[in-house]
């Protein structure tokens, strides 16, 4: 089973493409503006970012910080990496997948179950990421548009998910359909921000980057 960190970093993964299918429960306005941002997905080759977390919990005095990058090409290829402060990395190429663990001085591959739970929720990923577009009953999906960004707003309705998240809260830039931030509600005061930044676009990215611990 997946603890809650990487459990965010699969939602979070989830997100980036959720943004560009169409999600059950929208309004025929609704549509066409989550049809505009499917058009843009299809665009996209490559993606990397920077992000920043911070997961707040009312039994903290503040929150707890992390840091790492991501990256995508498609069709099917992700690195999703913490660097601080505890270095973990998940990788997915060619329909394989792997998590790697800081320990003792260096990275070692996960074992566990988990990594195959990764795979199946990579793999749904990159079908989305490659225009491979279908309705997800999961979400109730709401945008509002403002003068220069967007906000969405995914309220869970499958009852498993909701024992794990309350709402979803997603920022893009002005830049359509590029992930700004996303604050992922728990309830009881506990939630998780994500912070992108540097974000890139269609630029080279080696293929050791999704195969190789650096």
């Amino acid at each position: 089973m997946l603890n809650k960190v990487h459990l965010h970093a699969l939602i979070l993964i989830f997100i980036f493409c959720c943004l560009f299918t169409l999600p059950a429960h929208l309004s025929v306005a609704q549509e066409n503006d989550f049809e505009a941002l499917r058009r843009e997905a299809v665009k996209i080759k490559t993606l990397k970012a920077d992000f920043v977390q911070k997961k707040s919990m009312k039994i903290l005095s503040r929150p707890l910080v992390s840091e790492g990058l991501f990256y995508f090409a498609t069709p099917d290829a992700f690195r999703w990496e913490y660097s601080r402060p505890l270095r973990s990395i998940v990788l997915s190429y060619k329909n394989n997948t792997k998590r790697y663990l800081y320990s003792e001085g260096k990275m070692v591959e996960d074992k566990t179950g988990g990594v195959q739970s990764m795979k199946i929720v990579l793999g749904e990923v990159a079908g989305w990421m490659t225009g491979k577009f279908d309705q997800n009953p999961s979400f109730k999906a709401t945008i509002s548009k403002m003068a220069n960004t967007s906000s969405i707003t995914l309220t869970p309705v499958d009852e498993n998910m909701k024992g794990m998240i309350e709402k979803i809260e997603i920022l893009l830039a002005s830049r359509s359909g590029i992930v700004k931030s996303v604050k992922i509600s728990e309830g009881a005061g506990n939630f998780t921000q994500i912070d992108f930044n540097n974000v890139k676009i269609n630029e080279t990215i080696d293929a050791s980057v999704f195969r190789d611990v650096k």
